[in-house]
């Protein structure tokens, strides 16, 4: 039984902008709207909602992506929360770590990070943690890949270089031995003629 309580009078009094609860029993999902990852800083978690909109007894869920784009479950109480990499996955955590009863989901539209211990995927642990070091070493990262390019510029050039002397080189081998007449097909310097 999933029940929107998207336009509740005292939900609206509560949380004013984009934001949806939904309460859903074991063995059942929950559809948030796609929203787009904003990449600015964290929102703080909305409080619970009062015993009239949300009994005390029904375990929340916050469930919304971080700044890094991962999805994030975080228990209301901060018992328990995680990163997934898939929203379905995230509300299959909700529902696992509140089964038998069922839990109410809370599906945020601001980004937060998760403040509590990762009980999530490992995987996307691992990503969120290697997006933090690329974000911090970024400059680093940047100013390292100008100098290769750099370098790597000038080892063209100077390949094109040496290229290009062969080339006058060899016309001026031609234009000498053969003065203009002929040019010289070989590959190999042992077929020139001999003076």
């Amino acid at each position: 039984m999933i029940r929107q309580l998207k336009h509740s009078r005292v939900l609206h009094e509560l949380w004013p902008g984009e934001m949806r609860l939904a309460y859903v029993g074991h063995g059942q999902g929950a559809a948030a709207p796609r929203r787009p990852i904003a990449a600015s800083t964290t929102a703080p978690l909305p409080p619970r909602p009062d015993a009239s909109a949300l009994s005390e007894a029904i375990p929340l869920f916050f469930i919304g992506r971080n700044k890094s784009g991962l999805w994030v479950v975080r228990e209301a109480a901060g018992g328990s929360g995680g990163l997934f990499l898939f929203k379905q996955s995230a509300a299959r955590f909700a529902r696992r770590q509140s089964e038998p009863a069922g839990c109410a989901m809370m599906f945020l539209a601001e980004p937060f990070e998760l403040d509590v211990e990762n009980h999530g995927g490992r995987f996307a642990g691992l990503l969120a943690a290697a997006s933090e070091v690329v974000v911090r070493r970024a400059p680093l990262l940047v100013r390292c890949i100008g100098s290769v390019i750099a370098e790597w510029r000038k080892l063209i050039a100077e390949i094109s270089d040496a290229f290009a002397g062969h080339r006058r080189h060899r016309d001026a081998i031609e234009k000498e031995l053969f003065h203009g007449q002929y040019t010289l097909c070989s590959k190999n310097d042992d077929d020139l003629p001999i003076p």
